[in-house]
């Protein structure tokens, strides 16, 4: 999993460079549940 971990910090950057903040705050709710 461990190897997977950049990639998915790659995904998170470009979600929350191109999501709108109401967006960028869903995803950081959802991120702060996990």
């Amino acid at each position: 999993n461990r190897k997977n971990f950049p990639l998915f910090l790659k995904e998170c950057e470009f979600r929350f460079n191109f999501g709108t903040p109401k967006e960028q705050l869903k995803i950081l709710r959802k991120w702060c549940e996990i």
